[in-house]
């Protein structure tokens, strides 16, 4: 008998930040209502309402955004796992989870936009309204249509390339991580999550590595962007001010004048003249 579960749906209300370690599992994720951003070890990918995207194995954080009419989030979801996998194909795997990818897979990819993608998120939502009509050779046919609805709208090849290592995580050099997230919304906690280290081992090694802390080394290089915009464009300050990961444009407007000695206004007008 499948004791994991295998299909779920989530109602939830935003803000609304979660951090997933999926060890031994991949997961298929619609959102039907919601926008977030998320986050994983190398990038980043922002969603909205009506997209479909698969996750492999892989540390994620998912930072789900106020919807701006104030409305909760729903989102549908698939867990795959080995051994549910095995049991939905009787033990037969197709051979796409059989292969041996050489290259490394993004952590996630979007599904495109397709009326079959479509069709199979409203039939699989009205049976989790009506959870007594699920038996088990239904969720056998529920995942094999998802299986095929993934490799149908496969066009680039990415989405097959992610399910030949739905279960191998993948690896990351130290500063690839640092570097991907110096301008995210993200706490040291995060990176250090993606980094799969303690928070005190993390600092450890970023002082190794960079020679100084983390928030000392990423509020450098976010002024160090910020400086460069206000020199080389006419964006306004606010924006450069989130655009390089700070939240509070009075904490920008002071960090700016303590590392160049001038306000943010006052350096452009400088650089200008």
């Amino acid at each position: 008998m499948l004791e994991k579960v295998v299909l779920g749906r989530a109602l939830f209300k935003p803000p609304f930040k979660v951090s997933s370690a999926l060890e031994n599992e991949a997961r298929f994720v619609y959102v039907v209502n919601g926008r977030s951003q998320l986050f994983f070890p190398n990038g980043q990918m922002d969603l909205k309402t009506g997209d479909g995207f698969i996750m492999k194995c892989e540390n994620f954080v998912n930072q789900w955004l106020e919807n701006n009419d104030g409305s909760s989030n729903e989102v549908i979801i698939v867990h795959f796992y080995p051994e549910v996998l095995n049991y939905v194909y009787d033990e037969k795997l197709p051979g796409i989870f059989l292969s041996k990818n050489q290259n490394q897979a993004d952590p996630v990819e979007i599904i495109p936009k397709s009326n079959m993608l479509k069709n199979f998120v409203v039939s699989l939502r009205n049976y989790l309204n009506n959870s007594s009509f699920m038996s088990p050779e239904l969720l056998k046919l529920k995942v094999r249509e998802l299986i095929h609805v993934l490799l149908t709208s496969d066009e680039s090849g990415k989405i097959k390339a992610l399910l030949s290592s739905l279960f191998k995580t993948n690896e990351y050099e130290f500063k690839e991580i640092i570097h991907s997230h110096l301008f995210d919304d993200l706490s040291i906690s995060d990176l250090a999550f993606f980094a799969g280290m303690s928070l005190s081992s993390f600092k450890r090694k970023f002082k190794t590595v960079f020679g100084t802390s983390p928030s000392r080394y990423i509020k450098s290089k976010r002024l160090e962007k910020a400086k460069d915009l206000l020199e080389k464009t006419d964006v306004r300050i606010s924006d450069i001010a989130y655009d390089t990961g700070f939240n509070d444009i009075g904490h920008f407007s002071k960090s700016f004048a303590s590392a160049y000695h001038f306000s943010p206004s006052e350096y452009r007008k400088k650089h200008l003249s």
